[in-house]
């Protein structure tokens, strides 16, 4: 056996113990491997003083009747605006009249106001707080997939809902962010799937 011959019988074998190996995460693209840590962050729309960040794209009226499905955090909020069910929306304390929605994701800085033509139902609001060590509404994976946490119904793989819906692609992100290792990782597979095995890099998280 030449050099060249065993080099490559050495390499093939390696790699086909890695394949093999328990608990390896199969990654969905090969830049995957390039994210080093995952970015995460609490979504403020307000400044301190109650001032949307930027300038809204578009300003609506309309309602929230109950605290967010997509956010635990106390100023998040589920809304409607005409027929469109919005969530989450976001309120400050500084400026009770509106609330503030990611107008095309918070990947984008948009903003959507709407104008309340109710008082926000504070009974109904949620109790956590804005932190990085909730459930993520939003997340960008290393491969530029955008995805928000679905609302309503979903399908249900070995104890995994499929909690994200993603544009640009067929398939959705199921279960959670898994965290122990950076940059975090979650299974990803098109919504008919029936088993899980391709886990994708996360490379935004937002709270």
């Amino acid at each position: 056996m030449g050099r060249r011959t065993a080099l490559l019988f050495w390499v093939c074998a390696l790699v086909s113990a890695l394949v093999a190996a328990p608990g390896m995460i199969v990654l969905a693209n090969a830049s995957e491997a390039k994210v080093v840590r995952t970015q995460a962050t609490v979504f403020e729309p307000f400044t301190a003083a109650g001032v949307p960040v930027s300038r809204p794209l578009k300003t609506v009226t309309g309602s929230c009747w109950t605290g967010s499905l997509a956010s635990a955090r106390a100023d998040a909020w589920r809304c409607m605006s005409g027929n469109e069910i919005i969530d989450p929306c976001f309120g400050s304390t500084q400026a009770r009249a509106i609330v503030l929605c990611s107008a095309n994701g918070p990947w984008d800085r948009g903003l959507l106001e709407i104008k309340l033509t109710k008082k926000l139902p504070t009974r109904y609001a949620n109790k956590g707080k804005p932190s990085t060590a909730a459930r993520p509404w939003a997340l960008q994976t290393s491969a530029g997939w955008k995805c928000e946490l679905a609302t309503g119904a979903t399908d249900v793989i070995a104890g995994m809902r499929l909690n994200y819906f993603c544009e640009g692609t067929k398939r959705g992100l199921w279960g959670s962010p898994a965290r122990g290792s950076q940059p975090w990782h979650i299974y990803a597979a098109l919504p008919s799937a029936r088993t899980l095995s391709k886990q994708v890099n996360i490379r935004y998280a937002w709270f």
